[in-house]
């Protein structure tokens, strides 16, 4: 016998000598050695050390990873790795089979391949590995217990299947149970225990005393049921660091701990059961003793269970007959035994839930595509007393055994047998005979047993005798161990040897009887988990039931026995394993003992023998594992042969293996297969694959060869197609501009010299003729002159009259339709022959074979819009009132207003407004209604004019009525006539007030008073077309002023003055008054030309261009000396002194009350507040200040003259800088030293910032230095950008304070925004591209020549080829039979004649390539049959809804008719055509054809409509772009040719979708459909917007563009508040609620706010349900949140003022939400410091803190705050500044070593040594878990220890330590992937810094 030295041999199949006596030793040996797995071929024996060995770490995991099994040494990795290995390779489920004894390490072994399974597939969730392996856990708690043989021994069977998915990673894991020991619960053997979780949760009872209180538990000594047996007493910290792993394992499972608590419950009521005493009650009944009744509360309490019903349940029994319930006493051993029953059936179902939990956890559905299988189930038990349970798991082992043997014995020698190969045969043990026993029908164990259970009075000795005389003779059968146990016990021959079997509580355990009354009680339970527990009542498994039973529904016999079901579980296993490929691990017991290191011979030489390890290595050795077809044989190896052959014989096999030198003893050749042994197989593979790899190579570098030179060749192609193309280019670039200069050149020659010729020709004409023809020819001129003139006014009377008749037969047929319906035929025969006296010829124009660009005929369209819109839109009958009288006068006000109102607001129903109004004029008969209809024409004409198609005709009426017209009339026409003429190009933008019209009817206009600042009025006659311009220059006229230029008119209002632009109606400024006046129902009549004494017009000077030169104009002099006194006097806008204003009232004086030689009365100068400001006149009283006056006018103002005074005055006020500076109050939206409430001043230099309190200027700049100045579209803010370029300089102030000029950016908050941006645009134009938002202006002076227009005319032309050749665009359809949809027949030569005409007109518009028109891809007013795109049935029907959309949201419908909608319907056909596209490639494709179809060649490029499709192309651009770069290319060339207009709408929106396209180009894809604001604002061509927060609730609204993503919003933001550039860690947190998540860097954020307005709406539909409940309609707030995100050492300037005040508040929020652990005394000195931050200096007065506190303290610590403390230490702050108390608060803070983290709530469940709720800190340096609102670090794991982390839904799993040794912390929290992006931020920047040290 060879045996290697010291260690033996590893596969004992290489073995010389086989024998009983070799194999032992040989396994000692190793076993001494700790080698403790040994091969038998591929089936692994492990001997269990009982001992902890070093070869499952990571380290053994990467060593057996990939390689072969037999390659290394043996291990059960290399085991687990050979079976996925053959998962990958052979897509074949495979399982693992672990046999042995209770306690040889089948739990252990199955463990370590889980282990390993998980460890291989890294690429798997981390949740997913720690649930399969976590499982494991809680089944061991519940179900192993500790036997004599085993301290953790397997009471139940489990098959766990581990899933993969095709990528061959593990996907989940599917755990069956089998057989759980229920009897283990109620009695346990001599050396035995109870499950393990019994002693792990009254251990934990002893160390937590909460839980103990919670769950009424005792020491174990206490319960029955745990000391049944005389058991070893119980290591209590063992225990509960057990039950600290099980907790664990339930929040990796994710169970919620109110189902854990209910668990832990059921388990207490479990114990609590089992001291239960009954008393018997005459041997009849029984009842509770006195101590059960405190036993009865506990468990009803733990059950959720009324006292009364337990009782019942545990006292009563009841029996069903026909429906009548009968309840029964129960007898005291009855009682006994149905208590037992009940804590057996509470456990069995706990056990049950916690299966079906685990599988819904670890596979929640059916996702595995191959499985391992890995079989951990009983060994075979042979005890002193064995029961059912044993006889079952014995039944299973021999099972399991007959399965072996099937596949390593039988199987194998019947396929020699069929090949005729020479073996020798080997004889195994065949345990067919027991299993006949045991379970073959009609007659067995479990037969006979079943049929006890279903006789009424079956019994366990009628069982036993009936097994005597039926087995008595049977060779496996056993009646008992002597003649005197024959009545209580039965004996089988296993093959691991006899086992005697007591049959006593055979027949009740295998029925199992039911605790129905019990689960019906606890269906009523109010424990969550107690009342789910009861759908478990009945875990049989009734699909089996039914495939098996033959017994008819309704009978007795129809209910299964626990050895029916397990038997037909344990064939379901049979049969799953028979369909895997099997591997074996046989596990042996060293020692009885349990001990390491102890090898007894005897004991594991009895397992060689039954598990048959002789045989199997006899057969392993001497047998052919390896079987090959011979097909297959000659097709996988005759590669390796040189002479290859073809046939495919035996002889050829032969052949092969003789060259290839494999010895003949270990390969034979059957009749259809090659047998081979590993020792010759493993090398023939080996030659195969290092064959196959060296060709692979060969294969691979010719390929990479050609594959490069390809490239190569294409890249130069490319490269010389580009030069080529660039070349030309430049080339045809120059050409070009040489002509175009050329051309220039020669137009510019030719013009003059064109123009000298034409000049001397015309002169000599001219004199020539008037030479000649002066005295000839003068009176027939004059006759023809005459002649000529009389025709033309005699065709015209007859053209009005043909309108006028067209006109009232149209009106008569509409009044027809609207009184009678049944008047609809006639109205058609009239419209039909109206139109066929317009144009019959144009009408039938469809009838042609392209009907789609059949020019429309405009006059017959315009008179139905026109008839449409009067139905539609005007009122009639209101008209009719008001014509007639019937109204009041303020109705008839009103009539008015709203007749003109919708003029002015639509266009399009002006001329139908002059038409009816024309109409109701011409022949009236009732002068009274004529001069309404006259009246509203006047009105009418000075609100807007006709249109060009009207006007002509508008004139002429005019005309012809003043010739027929007398009187008031002929006034009303005339005024009609002067003023249709008006060149103002812009119409009214209010209705008439009752002012204009009370005006209008006296055909007079409103007499305005002007108000000057010297309290002087000015009235002049204001006609309704006169602008403020106009106003300004009769005004500077009537006042003899010789420059308008800087004048300008202003309303005052009582809620402040307002510039009138130049531009602006003044009669539309007094309409707004009144409008204003009566929304507020205060209406105050303006009559006599004034208006409201609280709504007046100032005249002041706006603009001064040079504020130190004096006007030259005494007039202009005396308006701005009273401008300057109105600045210094009431504004004070200037810093005046004392002695200045003294010297400026002494001038005021002279002026208005002249020299003070006339001894002025000093009455005079008792108004103190008409000479001084009110800042110096308050600091004396009156009657000082009145001799004050009195001498300075004495000194001042004595001899000069008036004009001298004003002169003096104004120079004196021009030295002040900020003369001639407009101020406007502010608030300033940022962080600075100042004050937030500022005046910003705007004069001729630029832009500056004053202090209100001293008008002292804080900063300013020139208008050069302003990069932009944004206006802020939705709230008042007004943004102002400096010019990167700008010098900083350090500005000192009087308070020692400086500023530095580094912030480049300014937002101010003020109503008056847009008064401001109108003022800089006036004082410098160039900015007003900001302001006004027009980017289109540097581009509008740029020429497109011709050949620009051709070259992208062509560039588009080339991108449809292109789709067409492509395939991708579908050929139109021919659409034939005309005829049939034809009105009237017509002759062939019509039908010709139409057809050449449209032919014709399409020839216009473009060509026609293989059969694609110019009407495929033009405009479309009608719905399109069919898709432009291949697209399948669904999807074609899908696009062709989405065309009629984008019709619809044209404004078109089906039938090509205009229609209205509201703007929300809109966005809603947006979000639609949106949502469907977003989906699917193909349909956003498609969508684009047809956008890009709809804006091609419109008829009228800037109508509504084609603008209407241009926005809805904008929005597409804007979101999601097509996936055919094809299409991109044709979008592209299509935006370029439309956006060389420059002038047109059209233009204006194909540059916006350009600059879309280009922004959404490489960005990240969108995941929602656009929102109704983003829709909104791109429709209009503006950015869009939103609110973003700061922390001291501040906000601004930021604009971006739509495929803005996060990290570019940041930049606008830091840019806006003034945060350098160069700071870091910032970040923009979404805020839902009371949650919030910090935006990746490239998140879109318009694709944030899309999210939201899908959860309001969502939301909102679900609060339509749920009404009732308060907490479901409360909306939640979704804000953007703008905060320091990343606390890094180098993240943090406390230098930047804005950033030390961002942080400032960021703390107080941080306080305010106790995320600082602060004790009494930080509390009172944060108060105190906060305090002299919003207080000031503390004062005599005693505060009241608590307001102060609350802004930075938490809510806990406000009620309680001591004043008095806080005084005193506010007390002692005196003096302090702002900014120093600001520091002081921040340096109080940062006193905590963790300041600087970011703190979240957790919850713990994984120890009991720790609180359940927790902080955890995360900062710069690593994690932290500390005590919660404390300071007490439990824990800290830097970034280098931790080793990955993975979050989840509600949980967080992080793993820390090394590789070796690895800890596992799971927190619960609701912040899992916010904690986790935050750490992965933290170790990225930590690897960084750790890699630029090294």
């Amino acid at each position: 016998m060879e045996i290697e030295k010291n260690i033996g041999v590893a596969d004992m199949t290489t073995m010389t000598e086989i024998d009983e006596t070799g194999i032992n030793h040989n396994l000692s040996l190793r076993y001494c050695s700790d080698i403790i797995y040994t091969y038998t071929g591929s089936i692994l024996i492990a001997v269990n050390p009982y001992k902890s060995i070093n070869i499952y770490n990571k380290e053994y995991v990467h060593k057996y990873h990939g390689r072969k099994m037999g390659y290394s040494d043996p291990h059960v990795f290399a085991l687990a790795e050979a079976a996925y290995k053959s998962i990958v390779d052979d897509q074949i489920n495979q399982s693992c089979v672990i046999s042995g004894e209770s306690g040889a390490g089948k739990t252990e072994t199955t463990k370590f391949i889980l282990q390993y399974l998980c460890a291989i597939t890294s690429n798997v969730s981390s949740w997913v590995q720690q649930q399969i392996l976590e499982a494991n856990t809680i089944l061991e708690s519940f179900g192993n217990a500790k036997t004599i043989r085993n301290d953790n021994s397997s009471r139940f069977g489990k098959f766990m299947q581990v899933c993969f998915d095709d990528s061959n990673c593990i996907k989940g894991c599917i755990i069956q149970d089998y057989l759980l020991e229920q009897s283990r619960i109620t009695f346990q053997s001599e050396g035995e225990r109870n499950y393990h979780v019994m002693y792990q949760l009254v251990a934990q009872g002893l160390k937590n005393m909460e839980m103990a209180q919670a769950l009424n538990l005792r020491p174990p000594e206490f319960y029955k049921y745990l000391n049944t047996s005389d058991t070893l007493a119980i290591d209590v910290n063992l225990e509960s660091a057990k039950f600290d792993a099980l907790t664990m394992a339930f929040t990796v499972l994710q169970i919620p701990q109110s189902i854990i608590d209910g668990v832990f419950k059921v388990l207490s009521s479990i114990l609590w059961l089992g001291n239960i005493d009954f008393m018997d009650i005459d041997g009849e009944g029984c009842d509770f003793s006195n101590s059960d009744q405190e036993i009865i509360s506990n468990i009803s309490k733990l059950l959720g269970l009324k006292p009364n019903d337990l009782k019942k349940v545990l006292l009563m029994r009841q029996i069903n007959v026909r429906g009548n319930i009968t309840e029964i006493p129960l007898k005291m051993q009855e009682a006994i035994e149905n208590r037992h029953a009940m804590a057996k059936a509470l456990y069995s179902r706990t056990f049950t839930w916690l299966v079906i939990k685990i599988n819904s956890c670890t596979n929640p559905g059916k996702d595995g595509a191959q499985f391992l299988g890995v079989l951990d189930i009983f060994g075979f038990e042979n005890f002193v007393h064995n029961s059912f349970e044993q006889l079952c798991i014995n039944y299973t082992n021999e099972k399991l055994h007959k399965f072996f043997n099937h596949y390593v014995f039988a199987l194998e020698q019947s396929i020699y047998k069929q090949e005729d190969i020479i073996y020798t045969h080997v004889e195994f043990t065949d345990n067919s005979q027991c299993l006949e026993l045991i379970e073959k029908p009609p007659r067995c164990v479990f037969k006979l047993l079943t049929e006890q259970c279903h006789m009424p009075k079956g019994s366990d000795s009628a069982y036993l005798n009936n097994m005597h005389a039926e087995f008595e003779f049977h060779p496996t059968y056993i009646k008992g161990s002597d003649r005197r146990h024959w009545e209580t016990e039965f004996g089988i021959r296993h093959y691991a040897g006899s086992v005697i079997y007591a049959v006593d509580g055979f027949v009740d355990k295998n029925r199992d009887v039911q605790q129905d009354v019990l689960f019906d009680y606890m269906s009523r339970s109010e424990d969550l988990f107690v009342k789910d527990l009861s759908k478990y009542q009945d875990p049989q498994f009734l699909n089996v039931i039914q495939n098996y039973s033959t017994y008819p529904r309704g009978s007795t016999k129809t209910k299964c026995t626990v050895s029916d079901n397990f038997r037909h579980q344990l064939q379901s296993l049979i049969d799953v394993l028979q369909s895997t490929k099997p591997w074996y691990v046989r596990c042996i017991k060293p020692n009885s003992l349990k001990l390491e290191n102890n090898y007894n011979h005897a004991l594991v030489l009895d397992q060689l023998k039954y598990l048959g390890i002789l045989d199997i290595i006899r057969i392993r050795r001497e047998g052919f594992p390896v079987h090959l077809s011979i097909t297959d044989f000659i097709l996988k190896y005759k590669c390796l042969m040189q002479n290859k052959s073809y046939s495919c014989t035996r002889n050829y096999v032969a052949h092969i293996l003789e060259n290839l030198n494999v010895p003949s003893s270990e390969w034979q050749i059957g009749k259809s297969k090659v047998f081979l042994r590993s020792i010759a197989y493993e090398p023939l593979e080996e030659k195969r694959k290092n064959l196959i790899f060296n060709n692979a190579i060969i294969i691979q570098k010719h390929w990479k060869r050609f594959y490069c030179f390809k490239s190569f060749l294409l890249i130069k192609m490319a490269a010389l197609k580009i030069q080529h193309a660039y070349r030309g280019w430049k080339l045809r670039i120059r050409f070009i501009r040489m002509r175009r200069s050329a051309i220039v050149i020669q137009s510019r020659l030719r013009g003059v010299f064109a123009r000298e010729v034409a000049a001397a020709l015309r002169e000599l004409r001219r004199v020539d003729e008037e030479m000649k023809r002066r005295d000839q020819i003068f009176d027939k001129v004059s006759e023809v002159h005459s002649d000529a003139i009389e025709d033309c006014e005699r065709m015209v009377q007859n053209e009005i009259n043909k309108l006028a008749n067209m006109s009232e037969n149209a009106h008569l047929s509409v009044t027809k339709i609207l009184v009678d319906n049944n008047a609809s035929e006639k109205l058609s025969t009239e419209l039909s022959n109206l139109q066929d006296t317009v144009d019959l010829d144009n009408i039938f124009a469809f009838l042609s074979e392209v009907t789609e660009n059949t020019p429309p005929n405009p006059l017959i369209e315009e008179i139905n819009n026109k008839m449409n819109h009067l139905v539609q839109d005007l009122d009639d009958e209101e008209l009719w009132k008001y014509m007639r009288g019937e109204l009041n006068a303020e109705r008839e006000l009103q009539i008015i207003q709203y007749i003109i109102g919708l003029g002015i607001e639509r266009e399009d129903i002006r001329d139908e407004i002059f038409v009816q109004c024309i109409r109701q004029s011409t022949n009236n008969p009732n002068v009274e209604w004529t001069d309404r209809i006259w009246l509203l024409m006047c009105l009418l004409i000075v609100a807007f004019q006709p249109s060009k198609l009207l006007f002509r005709y508008y004139v002429s009426f005019l005309k012809n009525n003043l010739k027929i017209l007398e009187g008031k009339l002929r006034q009303y026409a005339q005024w009609c006539f002067d003023n249709c003429k008006s060149t103002k190009v812009s119409t009214r933008v209010y209705p008439p007030s009752s002012v204009e019209v009370a005006a209008m009817r006296r055909l007079g206009t409103i007499v305005c008073r002007f108000f000057f600042l010297d309290a002087r009025t000015k009235a002049i006659d204001v006609h309704p077309t006169d602008t403020a311009g106009d106003a300004v220059q009769k005004l500077a006229d009537k006042l003899n002023l010789t420059t308008i230029e800087g004048w300008a008119i202003y309303q005052s209002r009582p809620d402040g003055e307002e510039h009138i632009k130049s531009f602006d109606y003044l009669y539309d400024i007094i309409s707004a008054w009144e409008i204003k006046q009566t929304s507020s129902n205060t209406l105050k009549r303006i009559s006599n030309g004034s208006t409201s004494g609280e709504n007046r017009f100032v005249f002041k000077k706006r603009l001064f261009k040079s504020t130190h030169e004096l006007s030259q104009d005494p007039v202009e002099v005396s308006m701005l000396y009273s401008q300057a006194v109105y600045s210094v006097v009431k504004s004070d806008e200037f810093p005046v002194s004392e002695k200045v204003a003294l010297q400026l009232a002494g001038l005021q004086a002279q002026v208005s009350l002249g020299d003070p030689s006339n001894q002025p009365k000093p009455e005079y100068y008792s108004d103190i507040n008409n000479f001084l400001p009110c800042r110096i006149s308050k600091t004396r009283e009156q009657q000082f200040w009145i001799p004050i006056l009195a001498q300075a006018h004495r000194q001042y103002g004595s001899s000069r003259n008036e004009l001298t005074a004003k002169v003096l005055y104004l120079s004196c006020v021009m030295q002040y800088p900020l003369y001639g500076t407009t101020m406007y109050n502010v608030i300033y939206k940022g962080y600075w030293s100042f004050v937030n409430n500022i005046i910003l001043g705007v004069n001729c230099d630029g832009i500056m910032f004053i202090q209100p309190e001293d008008k002292f200027i804080i900063y300013q700049f020139k208008y050069v230095d302003i990069e932009s100045i944004m206006l802020d579209p939705s709230d008042s803010f007004i943004t102002i950008s400096l010019t990167r370029n700008t010098p900083q300089t350090v500005q000192q102030f009087r308070d020692g304070s400086s500023l530095i000029d580094s912030q480049k950016c300014f937002v101010f908050e003020t109503l008056q925004k847009d008064e401001i941006g109108s003022l800089i645009i006036s004082y410098c134009p160039s900015l007003s591209n900001w302001i006004l938002n027009i980017t289109d202006c540097s581009k509008k002076n740029k020429g497109t020549t011709h050949e620009d227009r051709s070259r992208l005319y062509q560039n588009v032309v080339i991108s449809r080829r292109q789709l067409i050749d492509m395939n991708i665009v579908r050929k139109p359809q021919e659409l034939g039979g005309f005829l049939r949809n034809t009105l009237r027949r017509l002759s062939k030569h019509r039908i010709e004649k139409l057809r050449t005409e449209q032919r014709d007109n399409v020839q216009d518009h473009g060509e026609t390539y293989k059969g694609f028109s110019h009407s495929f891809w033009a405009f479309s007013k009608q719905q399109i049959p069919f898709c432009l795109s291949s697209l399948s049935d669904q999807d074609e029907s899908v696009m062709v809804q989405i065309f009629d959309s984008i019709l619809t949201f044209s404004g078109l419908g089906t039938s090509g008719e205009t229609i209205k909608r509201a703007e929300d319907e809109h966005i809603r056909i947006v979000q639609s055509i949106m949502d469907k596209c977003m989906k699917k490639e193909s349909l956003l494709n498609e969508l684009y054809l047809q956008l890009i179809k709809q804006t091609t060649d419109h008829p009228d490029a800037n109508s509504r409509i084609n603008l209407k499709n241009w926005a809805l192309l904008s929005v597409a651009c804007s979101v999601i772009l097509p996936s055919i770069k094809s299409i991109r290319k044709y979008l592209i060339a299509h935006l370029k040719r439309c956006a060389s207009d420059y002038m047109s709408e059209e233009g204006k929106y194909a540059r916006f979708a350009e600059n879309c396209f280009f922004r959404t180009q490489g960005t990240r894809r969108r995941q929602w459909t656009p929102s109704c604001e983003e829709i909104l604002c791109t429709t209009n061509r503006r950015p869009c917007y939103s609110k973003f927060y700061f922390m001291d609730g501040q906000y601004y609204s930021i604009e971006f563009q739509p495929s803005s993503t996060a990290n570019d919003v940041m930049e606008i933001i830091k840019k806006k508040i003034g945060l350098q550039d160069n700071s870091k860690g910032y970040s923009i947190y979404e805020v839902i609620g009371n949650t919030e998540r910090s935006l990746l860097s490239e998140e879109k954020v318009c694709d944030v706010m899309a999210k939201w307005e899908k959860y309001r709406s969502t939301s909102q539909q679900g609060t339509q349900y749920q009404q009732s409940n308060a907490l479901s309609s409360r909306q939640q707030n979704y804000i953007f949140l703008f905060k320091k995100h990343l606390f890094c050492d180098n993240y943090i300037n406390l230098d930047d003022t804005v950033e030390k005040e961002l942080l400032y508040h960021q703390n107080l929020h941080s306080l305010r939400s106790e995320r600082y652990p602060i004790t009494e005394m930080e509390a009172i000195m944060l108060t105190a410091l906060q305090g002299q931050l919003e207080l000031g200096d503390c004062r005599d007065i005693l505060n009241d803190y608590r307001a102060v506190a609350s802004h930075c303290l938490p809510p806990r610590f406000v009620p309680n705050i001591p004043h008095e403390a806080v005084a005193m230490h506010h007390q002692s702050l005196r003096g302090m500044l702002p900014a120093e108390a600001k520091k002081a608060f921040l340096n109080l803070i940062q006193s905590w070593p963790l300041h600087r983290a970011t703190i979240f709530d957790v919850m713990q469940s994984f120890t009991s040594n720790w609180p359940r709720m927790l902080w955890l800190a995360v900062d710069q340096k690593g994690i932290h878990l500390l005590e919660h609102r404390s300071r007490n670090i439990l824990c800290t794991h830097d970034y280098e220890s931790i080793i990955s982390f993975s979050p989840n839904l509600n949980s967080l799993m992080i793993f820390t330590g090394t590789e070796k040794k690895q800890s596992k912390v799971i927190l619960s929290t609701s912040q899992a992937f916010q904690i986790t992006t935050l750490i992965r931020e933290y170790s990225e920047i930590s690897k960084t810094k750790n890699t630029k040290i090294k």
